[in-house]
């Protein structure tokens, strides 16, 4: 593989790719984020200027760094809002949290607790920077938290991003809706983020356009998340 440094930094995509599909099969990634954390915070804007660029990345490095957070301490999770909220992902000389990286990087400047309506107050120009410029609702559907109801781990890259988005959106749907003649259970994902989906009728709509069912009840039930650790719930294509 070759080195990310210097002229070599456009290889950032082919590492964020490597660094995930590595730790799903267990393999050592010690030599990649060592070169990762060695990059410039100039080179990391650079190479990431496009929304494409940025989600294609960043959700790799988010679930590559899950698993490997959660393999080598496992009792951390049981703490999580330390375990998400905690500066301990070094890149390009940098410290990211979890946090940083799904709230503020790829749900573009959002408070955690905001259910997607209300705009994280302070941010810096490093996060302004590296954030996408429009909110796209599919990463709920790519980022795995490591737990059992979160959705599977992929090895996303940029050239089929679009529609490994597409993918992952229609599978996590319709393997996790139940859909009756009066009612609509949904994952709770869509209660947490619901402003990131815009409105009810956008879910509703959403719902209907990645299922096989017809929808006919508007009132939707939310499902319980089941946060048992599941590290084996990835997609490998």
């Amino acid at each position: 593989m070759s080195t990310l440094s210097g002229t070599y930094a456009q290889d950032i995509q082919m590492w964020s790719s490597s660094f995930v599909e590595s730790q799903i099969k267990s393999k050592s990634t010690a030599s990649l984020e060592k070169e990762l954390s060695a990059l410039k915070t100039e080179q990391l804007i650079a190479k990431l200027a496009t929304d494409q660029e940025k989600k294609s990345f960043w959700i790799n490095i988010y679930n590559g760094f899950i698993i490997k957070k959660i393999r080598a301490n496992p009792e951390s999770y049981q703490k999580r809002s330390s375990f998400f909220s905690k500066r301990d992902i070094s890149i390009a000389g940098q410290l990211f949290s979890f946090d940083d990286i799904e709230h503020v990087i790829l749900r573009k400047q959002q408070w955690k607790y905001g259910l997607g309506f209300v705009n994280k107050p302070f941010v810096s120009k490093l996060f302004e920077a590296l954030s996408v410029n429009k909110l796209d609702s599919r990463i709920h559907f790519a980022l795995n938290c490591g737990a059992k109801s979160c959705p599977p781990t992929r090895v996303y890259q940029l050239a089929r991003i679009e529609e490994q988005l597409n993918t992952a959106q229609r599978h996590f749907i319709e393997n996790t809706s139940i859909i009756g003649d009066n009612k609509v259970e949904l994952s709770r994902l869509f209660l947490w983020y619901k402003g990131d989906f815009e409105s009810k009728s956008a879910i509703l709509k959403l719902v209907q356009q990645n299922s096989s069912e017809d929808l006919k009840s508007e009132q939707i039930k939310y499902s319980p998340y089941y946060w048992d650790i599941d590290l084996n719930n990835y997609i490998l294509d």
